[in-house]
């Protein structure tokens, strides 16, 4: 199982539903690393599921610098079936953060 997550915005069109735009696509990354995220955020990654950017972003740049401050900790964490590691999911939250901090006014969608 992974998650799948992107940005996106709605634009009103004039039709009758609003155009869903995608801003960034995050990619997926292995659900594997879930305790490290868990860990960082102080929570889980599924919980911003929809949720906007701009109130994600805060928690999103605390969890990065905390698994760069500790790098051990993390590595410590890595999954023992060898599926995602630190490194993979350190990226997967900076391409996050700093798609949130791109689009502030976006939202967060999460699939897994």
């Amino acid at each position: 199982m992974s998650y799948w997550i992107s940005v996106y915005t709605n634009v009103d069109t004039g039709g009758p539903e609003p155009v869903r735009v995608e801003l960034a696509d995050i990619g997926n990354y292995t659900s594997n690393v879930h305790p490290m995220w868990s860990e960082a955020l102080g929570c889980s990654l599924s919980d911003f599921k929809e949720s906007s950017a701009e109130d994600a972003l805060e928690n999103l740049q605390r969890a990065v610098a905390a698994m760069e401050a500790d790098r051990a900790r993390y590595e410590a964490m890595n999954p023992t079936n060898g599926w995602g590691n630190y490194e993979g999911a350190l990226d997967y939250l900076r391409r996050l953060r700093d798609a949130c901090a791109s689009h502030p006014k976006a939202t967060i969608h999460i699939t897994h």
